[in-house]
């Protein structure tokens, strides 16, 4: 690999030993995928910072990082951690215990540390992160969470590869990360089209669905070309959400939204037809009264809790009691001033904070517990963890409770 004399004095450990051997990952990952050179990064977003799923193992690692001094060299951001850090009791159906606290906490102050923002958010595309770090389309960045690869490489036209945590880790430490895949504008040329042939927009959960199909139907090495009617902010999260989870896509270029010429030569054309889509939302659909409505993954929108506050309101006082919403810090603030989270408090509905359903410790407090969600990710990872779940839209889900 072609490295600038910058480089070759960072590896010979001359910022330091800690920047040294993040370079060294760095150019070692790029060689085997058989990258020729490094590029910089304006931004990374660290995933795996939850105890719950990197366990004591990640925590000495990220504590020995710090201890020798790691510093990111490129603002960096936090995805959600095991709990809410200002209301621990936040969670449904969760006694958490002194010693998941301490280790989280633990895991928290080694990269603040480093200095890390910690936004303990999914959803960094919803923050102010992207216009204060000055994100541009065609901007390379290290996002580990894959939800936020997908968006970010599909709706907002940022070029990051989907990297595993400790890689994310790694290139915010160095500043760098190889040129490969998604930063590479040959590799973002769709071979493969899919049309869907629908007579209606897709709503959020019909997107997670089709996000599913996709996953399981591309096999290309390049991103898959998509003309389908995703509707509005939601659909396209949860879409993203959905190749990330159900396959690992690390982009899709959506025709309409996708920024930039997709360029290329599209050499086979898949039809899907609307009917096949319905008729797996009916088998994912609920077919029992839940015991939680869950909205949030990724974390919500502020156009999810505006559809979620007008359907709470016309339904009976169970539904609102039985709904979770969880939602990054910053968005519940904006929430908070526009008096959409008085209005749902008021009926009864639980927010979680810098966490979620799926990477604290619920799921294995909650076997059994059935829960109705409008997220195709959250129905992906709860059911493989004994959680009964059901998939329908904002709209549908107080319907469910009578």
């Amino acid at each position: 690999m072609y490295l600038t004399r910058e480089e070759e004095r960072i590896l010979a450990g001359e910022e330091g030993e800690a920047k040294a051997k993040a370079l060294e990952v760095i150019v070692k990952v790029g060689e085997a995928v058989g990258a020729e050179r490094l590029i910089p990064i304006k931004h990374a977003h660290v995933s795996g910072a939850s105890y719950m799923t990197i366990g004591d193992a990640g925590l000495r690692f990220l504590s020995r990082l710090a201890e020798i001094g790691a510093r990111f060299s490129v603002p960096t951001t936090v995805n959600p951690v095991s709990y809410d850090v200002e209301d621990p009791s936040a969670l449904p159906m969760v006694r958490l215990s002194p010693r998941v606290v301490k280790a989280q906490s633990e895991i928290l102050r080694a990269l603040e540390a480093m200095g890390a923002e910690l936004i303990l958010t999914c959803t960094p595309y919803y923050t102010e992160v992207p216009r204060r770090v000055g994100l541009r389309e065609g901007d390379s960045v290290a996002w580990g969470e894959s939800s936020a690869v997908a968006y970010a490489n599909s709706v907002l036209g940022i070029h990051t590869n989907r990297e595993g945590g400790p890689l994310a880790l790694m290139a915010g430490i160095a500043g760098r990360t190889y040129f490969y895949g998604a930063h590479d504008p040959e590799w973002r040329k769709p071979r493969v089209a899919y049309r869907l042939e629908t007579p209606k927009v897709l709503d959020e959960t019909e997107a997670g669905v089709l996000g599913e199909v996709i996953a399981a139907q591309h096999r290309d090495e390049h991103p898959p070309l998509l003309d389908a009617p995703l509707g509005g902010e939601a659909a396209l999260k949860e879409f993203s959400a959905a190749v990330g989870s159900a396959g690992s896509l690390a982009m899709v270029h959506i025709t309409g939204v996708t920024p930039g010429d997709p360029g290329g030569a599209v050499e086979e054309v898949v039809t899907m037809d609307y009917g096949d889509l319905a008729r797996r939302m009916e088998e994912l659909a609920p077919g029992f009264e839940p015991d939680i409505l869950y909205v949030g993954c990724p974390h919500a929108s502020i156009e999810e809790l505006r559809r979620l506050y007008r359907a709470l309101s016309n339904a009976g006082e169970r539904a609102g009691r039985r709904t979770v919403v969880s939602v990054s810090r910053s968005l519940y603030l904006q929430a908070l001033r526009e008096g959409l989270v008085e209005r749902l408090r008021g009926l009864g509905v639980r927010f979680v904070r810098d966490s979620c359903l799926i990477v604290s410790p619920f799921s294995s407090s909650a076997r059994g517990v059935g829960v109705a969600t409008n997220s195709y990710k959250a129905y992906f990872y709860l059911s493989r963890k004994g959680v009964k779940v059901g998939l329908a839209p904002i709209e549908a889900l107080p319907k469910l409770v009578s």
